[in-house]
This record gives structure tokens, sequence and C-alpha cells, in this order.
């Protein structure tokens, strides 16, 4: 009958730095792309700031002051559409439009860099 070894801590310390576990690394966070746009329609302008993020599942957060709403992707025939209930982010090069309920949408360019 075979004997079963009593492993000391020390023992279990040396075959761990004789066969070491693989490194678990931690997810990384992705990073933003960040744009700039100033959007116009009825009259008045607005600054928007849009974070794409590429990884799957992709998806922008739109930044209005204080507010963010986040849009998931979706299909399009051109350019980049982000979309969900009544809100909509399309890009195309470097212009966009966002629509928010039925109200018709924004049309959107860069925004104006200081010194341009």
């Amino acid at each position: 009958m075979a004997r079963l070894h009593s492993w000391t801590p020390r023992a279990w310390l040396g075959l761990l730095l004789v066969f070491p576990l693989p490194a678990l690394a931690a997810p990384q966070a992705e990073q933003a792309i960040r744009a700039e746009y100033r959007c116009l329609g009825g009259g008045a302008a607005t600054d928007v700031t849009a974070l794409f993020f590429n990884q799957a599942p992709a998806e922008v957060v739109v930044l209005v002051g204080a507010t963010a709403t986040r849009l998931p992707q979706a299909l399009a025939a051109s350019g980049s559409r982000y979309a969900a209930a009544d809100q909509e982010f399309w890009i195309k090069g470097d212009q966009a439009s966002w629509r928010q309920g039925s109200a018709p949408p924004l049309r959107c360019g860069p925004l104006p860099r200081p010194g341009r």
C-alpha cells in the first residue's frame, strides 16, 4: 500500500517555483475613440462628445452636458450607425446626424478648435 506524502507549505512553495502557474492578467479596459461635434438644428447649436467603443459589443456613448446616452451599434448600409429606442447617432467620415424622438435629426460636424 502506497503511503501519501504530507506536503508542507514550504514544499508547495518550492513546487510553485519550479512549475509556476500561468499569470492571470486582469482584463484591460478598452480605450474609447473620442470625437467632438457641433450639432445644428432647430436654430440652436449643441456641442456633443461621442466616445466610440469598437470591441464587441460595439457602442457609442453620447455626452451632452451632464447627460450620457449609450447606444449600441446597429446595421448601416454606409457609415456607422448606433441606435436604441428613440435615439440614433449616425456617422460617415467626419459628419454625423443625431436623431432624438420624432424631432428632425441634428446635423453634426467636427467641433471647431480654438485658434483655427
